[in-house]
């Protein structure tokens, strides 16, 4: 029996229609936008994406035994501080640290959006990226993949599939093979975001 094209196992999902939910440390809230396994709580989750809103400034929930990878969607500026040192977080650029460091935040522009990767080491590995006005094509490797648009859209086909994001959609979904897609922003500038998630060998 031969086996269905990668694409048709990539499925649209709205982000602004899913629920927000307080942090672990209650601080905030953020709207959890896939989790392995499904419906696994934050002592149990392989891997998890989400989307937080941050207000004001103070400390980060803590995870042991998770690598954290973040990145700013909306808002100017977040400066992340660890002991005595600090990252200034631009848009668009991700940041990696471990779940358990004592980690604060504070947000000298105001208020920020910032998606988290959080992935439980020696269950699952992954990496977070992101563009601006891409219009090419980029191979995903077989995996699970999360491509969103925070600001503006994109077209994307792959062989006689193709989908249509706007803004605050994204294209997810697990495929057993490699799948190139062709990617076309619009507008030109618009930003990608795109985590791939993989089980650590």
């Amino acid at each position: 029996m031969s086996q269905p094209h990668p694409a048709t196992l990539l499925r649209l999902l709205n982000i602004s229609s899913l629920p927000a939910q307080p942090w672990k440390n209650g601080g905030g809230t953020t709207r959890e936008v896939l989790c392995h396994p499904e419906h696994a709580g934050y002592e149990h989750f392989d891997w998890r994406i989400s989307l937080a809103q941050v207000q004001t400034s103070g400390d980060f929930s803590r995870f042991p035994g998770i690598d954290r990878h973040i990145m700013l969607i909306e808002g100017d500026n977040m400066q992340l501080i660890h002991e005595q040192d600090i990252h200034v977080l631009h848009p668009f650029q991700p940041y990696a640290f471990a779940g358990e460091d004592k980690m604060a935040c504070l947000l000298p522009l105001g208020p920020t959006q910032d998606l988290n990767l959080m992935l439980r080491r020696g269950r699952a590995q992954g990496s977070l990226h992101a563009w601006q006005g891409r219009n090419d094509s980029m191979k995903l490797a077989a995996g699970t993949h999360f491509l969103y648009a925070p600001q503006g859209g994109y077209q994307l086909r792959a062989d006689t599939h193709s989908w249509t994001l706007g803004a605050g959609q994204a294209l997810t979904g697990s495929t057993p093979a490699p799948l190139s897609l062709q990617l076309q922003a619009d507008p030109a500038d618009a930003p990608l975001v795109y985590a791939y998630i993989a089980p650590t060998e």
